[in-house]
């Protein structure tokens, strides 16, 4: 009986500490959302900052991120490609190609691969900074840390998973064609038809929202991960650890979840 008891409130406090993580992330995304309304935000230093955390997420990695991308799509499209013909569906895999691999895959891996080399800086810088009372510092002297290091974190992750996506998703397309069609332009037409056909409105709308949904999860949760290091220097990598597995739940949750918006 003891055991089972100790068992439930090992579960109960777990179940707690869930929802009180969720509440703190929530509350300071809402506080971030309220600060991007106010016009007196957006001044020159602001925007600096946006640009600099663009660049360090993005553009530092584009080269890396792309050869990436080429490899994973030549890979997919390799095998729906022989499998198509296989089964005579030959006709089809521009469309499968599409639908798995430019509007599932590609932005699901982005989102991994910016978590993994930007989400996990991310928080160890801000974990640092609480450990070493910058934070604090910043405050003291009238700089407030949400204006010019947490929000302009979270919107350099929203528009660097969103570019990098869908630099991945043309360039799977091009290798697509090439691959099926070859360097002519003899299915240009039906390539054009199958891009209409798929990207309605709805598919459009859908795919922004999920990338700029992972780019917040990959920027939200590491920030808010960091703020909840305790003042040790040891804390360090355990927080750095929490917030990169919150961060992989946090993909496959929106990921998840939009397979079911889309197809159940």
């Amino acid at each position: 009986m003891r055991f089972l008891a100790a068992s439930i409130e090992s579960l109960g406090a777990k179940i707690t500490g869930w929802f009180a993580v969720g509440y703190g992330t929530f509350a300071f995304l809402g506080r971030a959302l309220l600060l991007l309304l106010d016009r007196a935000t957006w001044n020159q230093a602001t925007f600096d900052v946006v640009i600099k955390q663009v660049y360090f997420t993005a553009v530092q990695i584009l080269h890396v991120f792309l050869g990436y991308a080429l490899i994973i799509s030549w890979l997919i499209v390799t095998i729906i490609l022989s499998t198509a013909r296989e089964f005579g569906l030959t006709e089809f895999a521009m469309e499968m190609t599409i639908r798995v691999l430019v509007l599932e895959l590609l932005p699901f891996l982005t989102a991994l691969f910016v978590a993994l080399r930007s989400g996990s800086a991310i928080n160890t810088e801000v974990a640092l900074m609480r450990v070493n009372n910058e934070l604090d510092a910043l405050a003291h002297c009238k700089v407030p840390p949400m204006q010019f290091e947490f929000l302009p974190r979270l919107i350099g992750g929203v528009v660097s998973v969103v570019a990098l996506a869908s630099l991945a998703g043309l360039l799977a397309l091009l290798l697509a064609y090439l691959s099926i069609y070859g360097v002519s332009m003899a299915g240009f037409e039906a390539f054009t038809r199958t891009v209409a056909k798929i990207f309605d409105f709805r598919i459009v709308a859908g795919l922004a929202a999920k990338c700029a949904l992972f780019g917040l999860a990959v920027t939200l949760i590491p920030v808010t991960a960091g703020l909840e290091t305790p003042k040790k220097l040891f804390m360090v990598p355990v927080s750095v650890l929490r917030g990169m597995m919150r961060v992989f739940f946090a993909i496959v949750a929106i990921e998840v979840l939009s397979l079911a918006l889309k197809y159940i």
